[in-house]
């Protein structure tokens, strides 16, 4: 039996925790001391990522094993999925200086409550035991119910909030029966523990097991918004402050994956012939239903939020495939979540930037008609994300779904696969459409958006990275294949744990 030890060692691996606690205490007693987020917090806020990135790379080829009596491993798999969040962060903290500004809702508590969930998501990816999946979920949710509800004088945002925290309460009920019936059953609730008693105990095909397998995979199903656990996505999206909702989009999405995989992958693959069905029909509906509903939507926002939902469906397909090929299923999911990161931070920093007070907001597809004539730049980005989502080559989306679909391919999946194609083309309908709107419709008048140089910073990153990613040579700055040579080497590890 682990036993609870912190040393040195144990302090080296959580190092990415105590800096992201550290800073989140720090912004709360400096929020105390000043009213509005200074020019200073920020440079500060972001030398904080940086450190956050740079000890990633230290740990990276540091050997790994569960830590704290078995509640965390600080692995490849980990640490690849704490880069994603630590960047989704970073991007929501260089877009959110001007707009928090505008909205009047520049305060430290902001960045503080950043900083607390993005700890949560670092205990989510590295949890080996149901327990620290459960106290990351909360830790990760928490802070995030208290963004998206911080314009506390808009009724959106109101909405928002109170609909996100009660649908969470509810959707995390589930989760924690689910972990009930688990530990009732087999006695234990670390990861390997649970596939060594399902494995020696036959228990694979045991009802009750099967139930709490379901109930837990309700919980993940909630956090990565897949039908019919979606219903929160589009009035949260839309109410929530537009940085808030692409962390949302993004960081949230990777972690919760992370977290489904490495559960399903280490502990429940006796159970797989059972669960996989299940995870293929969420898929077909998650994608089906993303898409055409976000056919209707004409506030961008919300058109984003069901493309969220699709995106969740081709994800799904990866999980899947999981069942009958961990490696190159699994690498493909990390892969996807990675390039799903970028586009999503990209493209809510432009909505962020023309988001605006009074009217329509600058969310509905007609506040964007004349951008990409008026704004060069932006409509080029955009014009980059909305391909990207839509998986046309060359860009990194297309590669995305490509290595998602072959995975599934591989192991006989071809109908979903067929599915997933089928409804890749139907998203270009509405991905297209932003980018009629912005250079094919005539502008009633100048379209004013806001892309201080945070803005441009993200924008420029993501579509570099977005392009680089589909079409850059290994031999000078990693792209394709450096990518899933660290996401095979990081399902390595989590496969080879004590």
């Amino acid at each position: 039996m682990n036993t609870l030890v912190f040393d040195g060692e144990v302090a080296r691996f959580l190092s990415p925790l105590i800096v992201l606690i550290c800073s989140g205490c720090l912004y709360l007693v400096w929020g105390a001391l000043s009213k509005s987020i200074t020019a200073a917090q920020r440079v500060v806020g972001v030398l904080l990522h940086g450190l956050l990135l740079a000890l990633v790379v230290y740990l990276w080829n540091r050997p790994a094993w569960p830590i704290l009596g078995g509640m965390l491993v600080v692995d490849k798999y980990a640490l690849f999925f704490t880069a994603v969040v630590v960047i989704c962060s970073l991007g929501t903290v260089l877009v959110s200086g001007g707009y928090m500004n505008r909205f009047g809702i520049a305060r430290s508590e902001w960045l503080a409550m950043l900083f607390f969930g993005v700890s949560g998501m670092f205990v989510l990816v590295s949890a080996c035991n149901l327990v620290s999946v459960f106290l990351g979920i909360e830790l990760m949710s928490i802070p995030i119910y208290v963004m998206v509800g911080s314009r506390r004088r808009d009724l959106f945002a109101n909405e928002a909030a109170m609909k996100y925290f009660l649908l969470g309460a509810f959707a995390i009920a589930f989760f924690l029966y689910g972990m009930s019936l688990l530990y009732g059953i087999l006695g234990t609730l670390n990861f390997k523990g649970m596939i060594v008693e399902v494995a020696d105990r036959g228990l694979a095909k045991y009802p009750p097991f099967l139930l709490a397998v379901g109930l837990v995979m309700v919980g993940f199903a909630f956090k990565v918004a897949a039908v019919p656990f979606h219903m929160w996505v589009p009035d949260v999206y839309q109410g929530a402050p537009s940085p808030i909702t692409g962390f949302m989009a993004a960081a949230v999405k990777a972690a919760s994956f992370a977290a489904f995989v490495r559960l399903f992958y280490v502990s429940f693959m006796p159970g797989r012939a059972h669960w996989v069905a299940v995870i293929v029909v969420l898929a077909v509906l998650t994608m089906t239903v993303g898409n055409l509903v976000a056919l209707v939507q004409r506030n961008i926002k919300r058109m984003m939020a069901y493309s969220s939902v699709a995106h969740a469906g081709y994800i799904l397909v990866g999980v899947a495939a999981v069942s009958l090929d961990g490696g190159n299923a699994i690498s493909s999911v990390m892969f996807y979540t990675l390039v799903y990161a970028l586009l999503t931070i990209g493209a809510f920093a432009l909505i962020s930037a023309v988001e605006r007070k009074g009217g329509t907001r600058g969310l509905e597809l007609d506040d964007y008609a004349g951008l990409g004539l008026q704004r060069p730049f932006l409509g080029f980005a955009m014009t980059v994300f909305m391909f990207a989502l839509a998986g046309v080559p060359p860009t990194a989306g297309f590669f995305a779904k490509y290595y998602v679909f072959s995975a599934a391919v591989a192991k006989g999946m071809v109908w979903l696969v067929v599915v997933g194609v089928l409804n890749s083309a139907l998203s270009l309908y509405y991905y297209l459409r932003v980018v009629v709107v912005m250079y094919m419709r005539k502008a009633e008048s100048p379209v004013a958006a806001h892309d201080d140089l945070g803005v441009k910073i993200v924008l420029a990153f993501a579509v570099f990275a977005v392009l680089w990613l589909g079409m850059g040579p290994r031999a000078i700055i990693p792209g394709i294949e450096n990518i899933l040579d660290w996401t095979q080497q990081s399902i390595a590890s989590i496969a080879h744990l004590p």
